[in-house]
């Protein structure tokens, strides 16, 4: 099942930036993600546009041009957060979504001194930048890892720790129980040396492409 946590907050509370670490730590537990970035403004074309024209129809429309392909829905029924997941993010385990304080969801919530609305529910951790982590709910800055491995652990287990194989600089694809064997495997290896037993730290390994004899 795709859990989706909101990282919510007041504007420059710093969402944007803490939303982009989460999912730079998730990236490197291995992790797939999805981001949503929920907005007040309108986001659609303006009426001028061709896509626009054809999402007037009911249509959904997708705008493919040098840089990227940006996909149009008109909300004729209101959207939901599952829906969204379900239909443009299937493959992810964890999504995460700016924003939506309002929205039935677990959350982070960011803080920037204001106090926080009443209605604000589901709230399970509170970030913030300028404050120190107690190590249970609250987080400061430079806790984003911990805070990864807080919802990693929702998807993958408590003692997940993911792995992956780059060569040279593409990462090799591979399906979780091959990653898990590898980790299992590297991890039991290194357990029989010096220090190498139960590493908090991430483990890097390099290997020369060519054995010199």
């Amino acid at each position: 099942m795709i859990k989706i946590f909101a990282v919510s907050g007041f504007k420059n509370s710093g969402k944007t930036t803490l939303c982009r670490r989460l999912l730079a730590e998730l990236e490197r537990l291995g992790v797939r993600t999805g981001y949503i970035k929920r907005s007040s403004d309108e986001v659609l074309e303006d009426g001028g546009t061709d896509t626009a024209s054809v999402e007037r129809m009911g249509i959904s429309a997708a705008l493919w041009g040098r840089d990227g392909l940006r996909f149009e829905e008109a909300e004729l029924e209101p959207f939901t957060p599952e829906y969204i997941v379900s239909q443009y993010f299937p493959d992810a385990e964890i999504v995460l979504l700016e924003g939506g304080k309002y929205l039935d969801l677990p959350k982070i919530w960011v803080e920037n001194g204001e106090p926080r609305p009443a209605g604000v529910s589901g709230v399970f951790m509170v970030y913030d930048r300028k404050g120190a982590g107690d190590g249970g709910m609250c987080f400061g800055e430079g806790d984003e890892a911990l805070i990864a491995d807080r919802l990693a652990a929702t998807v993958r287990g408590k003692y997940y720790r993911s792995s992956k194989v780059y060569i040279g600089d593409r990462p090799l694809p591979m399906k979780d129980f091959i990653a898990d064997f590898i980790r299992g495997a590297v991890l039991g290896m290194l357990a029989s040396l010096k220090g190498g037993k139960d590493p908090k730290a991430p483990v890097r390994i390099y290997l020369d492409g060519e054995v010199k004899k």
